[in-house]
């Protein structure tokens, strides 16, 4: 029996899942850069883009993080587990410091360092009894004031089921409760919200952006019929984040 298999999949992880999934580089770091502006410049809004340091756990192949220098963040940091996509992400943005380790070491070698810390499509990876553990050492890997973004797929969005088996990796699945909850045991200060959609530049996409909004409307019409709660669920966007502020000097944190 293999027990193994995680790191095999995941020391394989682009070159037998990724790269059957993403095979426009150019188009996937045009949909980063304009995913980053809808939903995490306003985030970074405060910090200082020249001498800010951002960490993005998870990083892939430097896609968002060359996102970032694009909008002028210079000390940008990433960490990955897979071999092939720290050495794609260095070819990509070489003015990034991209190493590859288990994530949760590298945070608890770097206490107290980085501004911000973005993860994302990360934490559903995290076998359960590991979440905890990683969102404390990306909280002590803030400095006081320090922000995190965890940005994950959304399990009551419409094709969740989709969302939650495509990967065999994925250990769990979150919903803004479920996000809400583990962060809260880490995080004084957390707050959910939708992760905004963006759309392509073909034909289909803009035809899928103008009808969004009434498709949106006849949906949750029929869900408010249903009850049982249904309108209530975020069902129409396909990601949440949450956002945990690591409070200043002075000021007490979920216990460390």
């Amino acid at each position: 029996m293999d027990t193994n298999y995680r790191d095999t999949l995941l020391t394989n992880y682009s070159s037998t899942h990724i790269d059957y999934l993403d095979l426009d580089r150019a188009a996937k770091l045009e949909w980063f850069t304009r995913y980053c502006e809808r939903n995490y410049l306003t985030l970074l809004k405060d910090l200082n883009p020249r001498s800010a340091a951002i960490l993005e756990v998870g990083c892939n192949q430097g896609y968002l993080l060359k996102a970032l220098y694009a909008h002028g963040f210079t000390e940008l940091h990433g960490v990955d587990l897979s071999p092939d996509d720290v050495e794609r992400a260095n070819q990509l943005i070489p003015e990034a410091s991209i190493v590859c380790a288990e994530a949760s070491a590298f945070l608890n070698q770097h206490t107290s360092t980085f501004a911000a810390i973005i993860t994302k499509a990360t934490l559903e990876h995290i076998p359960k009894g590991n979440v905890i553990p990683f969102l404390q050492a990306i909280r002590d890997a803030l400095k006081p004031g320090g922000l995190a973004i965890v940005d994950v797929p959304n399990m009551d969005w419409l094709l969740a089921s989709h969302e939650r088996y495509m990967d065999f990796t994925h250990e769990s699945g979150f919903t803004r409760e479920s996000l809400a909850q583990v962060m809260r045991n880490v995080f004084g200060d957390v707050t959910v919200i939708k992760a905004q959609a963006v759309a392509g530049t073909g034909f289909k996409s803009r035809l899928a952006v103008a009808l969004r909004p009434p498709l949106i409307k006849v949906i949750s019409f029929g869900l408010r019929i249903l009850g049982e709660g249904a309108a209530d669920t975020w069902w129409s966007n396909r990601g949440i984040i949450a956002i945990g502020r690591c409070l200043k000097s002075g000021e007490s944190d979920r216990e460390r």
